[in-house]
């Protein structure tokens, strides 16, 4: 009797940002003890300009920022030619991975 073996092959992706999703950035304040933060936003030039805005009340220079994005990863050989873009999930949806391991 043999035992399975495993094939290993090479596959080739391709990632991007999901064309339907959005960009946020969430910020906060590094400067000691201040306790500044702008929630999450997609609207990028309000964060720049709500930290310049800090900037010049407080005199505190330095951020974290923190960017989000939907990510799409496409099997090149699967999707060559193929030009249409998978839905964006619904936030109540179940994941279709966990679907799947049922």
């Amino acid at each position: 009797m043999s035992e399975p073996q495993a094939v290993i092959t090479h596959v080739y992706h391709k990632i991007t940002s999901h064309p339907l999703g959005e960009v946020t950035v969430s910020v906060r304040c590094l400067h000691g003890t201040c306790t500044w933060e702008l929630a999450t936003t997609a609207d990028l030039k309000a964060a720049d300009m709500a930290m310049m805005t800090h900037t010049g009340l407080h005199g505190h220079p330095t951020f974290a920022r923190t960017f989000e994005d939907v990510a799409l990863v496409r099997r090149l050989e699967l999707n060559e030619g193929r030009r249409e873009i998978p839905p964006l999930p619904v936030a109540d949806e179940e994941p279709q991975h966990e679907r799947a391991a049922r």
